[in-house]
């Protein structure tokens, strides 16, 4: 007699054998010679690519994208005379109708008249061929969590928060850049990055592949928003002043403690770190003043972002248990502060703090980072500290 193990491996053996003949015989409605003619076909066209059936992965018509403005065209031919190169563009008074343009040496960015809105600005010529690329490499490394058309639905991104990126809504939080959209640099330098925290990782692609990417994030604009609006505003990455506090770090944390819960109010949104009995005498106020309830935790904020239609709120960090998204040397944090977070609560501080608090709220985000953050002990007794009395 058969032991209930043998006849457990008989039966799976059996099964398989039946399997395997359905799908010989066409039971499950599947050709299997369609199935190897398909993915020859892919295999032929793009090696590393798998795309779901039905997915067009070929873009056949190019499109003009808002390029930078005079300012970061004067930037490149700078930076090409400092390598020694010759520069990309030259300025002709005569050129666009009298209105004067840089002409552009490779013919990809022009100076274009908008009929409609009556409006010169430069545009970014952007072929199908590299439309095409970026749009594969997207599929292949982005759409899991962005949507394989952009929209932040991705399979797996349907259960992350904060959700993925929509890239239809031409709002990028952390690119670090004053204008309202950045530079293709800018969108490179965060791709190759990455988001330190969530599942977006630094992207150990080619220089070529991230451009080609960031070509086709840029199409998914819609018609008059974005890349497609001419009016809109493209800058480089928050240029940070001479550090005022080099040497003196110490100095910059206490100074830089004042200015979170004082004059820049960070503790509205983000959590305060000063027991609210000790506030008044650090940032001499009266005594009876009084601050918002629960000053120790963050407050939950609306912004501009949505998922299927769905606005979506975000939670402030505290920077003693979060992690910081991108970067947290003092520079890196400067440049956040500095330029904000693009449709957040968070506001750009540059023009609006000196430089010298805002490399002071650097280092003091840094320091509660250091001290705190994955330190369970030390958490715990401040949070002690600040709950004290209250």
């Amino acid at each position: 007699m058969r032991s209930p193990f043998t006849q457990l491996v008989c039966l799976a053996t059996v099964a398989i054998g039946t399997l395997s003949s359905f799908k010989a015989l066409n039971f499950f409605g599947s050709d299997p010679r369609a199935d190897e003619d398909h993915s020859q076909m892919i295999a032929e066209e793009l090696p590393h690519a798998r795309p779901p059936r039905g997915v067009p992965l070929t873009i056949t018509e190019g499109t003009w994208l808002r390029a930078p403005g005079e300012e970061w065209i004067i930037q490149q031919n700078e930076l090409a005379r400092k390598q020694g190169l010759e520069p990309r563009f030259t300025e002709d008074p005569s050129a666009a109708d009298g209105e004067g343009a840089w002409i552009d040496s490779t013919g990809f960015i022009q100076k274009r008249y908008d009929e409609e809105e009556d409006f010169w600005a430069y545009w970014q010529w952007v072929g199908p061929a590299q439309l095409t690329r970026g749009r594969r490499d997207f599929v292949q490394f982005c759409s899991s969590c962005h949507g394989l058309d952009g929209d932040g639905y991705g399979r797996s991104g349907q259960w992350l928060r904060p959700s993925p990126r929509d890239f239809r809504q031409t709002n990028f939080k952390f690119t670090k850049v004053l204008a309202n959209l950045p530079t293709d640099d800018a969108l490179k330098r965060l791709i190759k990055r990455g988001l330190d925290g969530t599942p977006m990782l630094p992207w150990d692609l080619s220089d070529e592949q991230i451009t080609d990417i960031v070509q086709y994030i840029k199409s998914l604009s819609p018609e008059g928003m974005g890349w497609r609006d001419p009016f809109t505003g493209i800058g480089s990455i928050v240029e940070a002043g001479e550090n005022p506090w080099a040497g003196r770090e110490n100095f910059a944390i206490k100074h830089g403690e004042k200015v979170y819960h004082g004059v820049a109010q960070c503790m509205l949104c983000h959590p305060g770190y000063v027991n609210p009995r000790d506030l008044p005498g650090l940032l001499d106020q009266p005594e009876d003043t009084v601050y918002r309830e629960n000053l120790y935790l963050p407050v939950l904020k609306d912004s501009e972002y949505e998922v299927l239609g769905e606005k979506v709120k975000i939670l402030p960090p505290d920077f003693t248990f979060h992690t910081i998204r991108s970067g947290q040397t003092p520079q890196d944090l400067y440049e956040t502060i500095a330029s904000g977070i693009k449709g957040t609560a968070m506001p750009a501080w540059k023009g609006s703090l000196s430089e010298e608090d805002l490399w002071a709220l650097a280092y003091y985000v840094q320091d509660l980072v250091e001290e705190y953050k994955d330190k369970p002990a030390e958490r715990r007794g401040l949070m002690e500290r600040l709950r004290e009395g209250l």
